[in-house]
């Protein structure tokens, strides 16, 4: 059974052609002005260790705090090579674009394995709304100084 390592929740993240992985940005607040918004893009990276030959599916979705879909789950299937017997570790990344934020609180990005739910890392999101600095707004014909 493959072992969830680490996971972080940042803005960008890859691996190179050694095998080095590059985490950009993590976070577990983001801060809206307005709600519903779409975050432009968010990804999940995390380390993952499997125990010889293997076949699964690992897959994440992004619930919202009343449970709501707020993403479609991404699906990604493994497989050893038959008769490997060796541990295995790799880096594994979900990428989410233009997810919809349409409620205050927390999220949860669940993590599946075989559709089974394993693990969720939380998601906060916060309404912040933007105060206008009343010197800065000019005023209509009909606003009297």
């Amino acid at each position: 059974m493959p072992v969830i390592r680490w996971a972080f929740l940042c803005d960008y993240a890859c691996v190179d052609a050694a095998g080095k992985a590059s985490i950009i940005g993590t976070f577990e607040y983001i801060n809206v002005s307005k709600l519903p918004q779409r975050w432009p893009q968010l990804y999940v990276a995390l380390e993952m260790q499997t125990t010889g030959e293997e076949a699964f599916e690992l897959s994440a979705q992004i619930n919202s705090p009343s449970g709501k879909e707020a993403s479609k789950r991404i699906v990604i299937p493994f497989k050893t090579r038959p008769g490997d017997q060796q541990a295995h570790k790799g880096f594994v990344t979900f990428a989410f674009f233009s997810t919809l934020l349409e409620e205050e609180g927390e999220y949860h990005i669940m993590l599946f394995l075989d559709g089974t739910p394993i693990h969720f890392i939380p998601l906060y999101i916060r309404h912040k709304p933007v105060a206008m600095n009343p010197s800065l707004v000019k005023p209509t014909p009909n606003q009297t100084q």
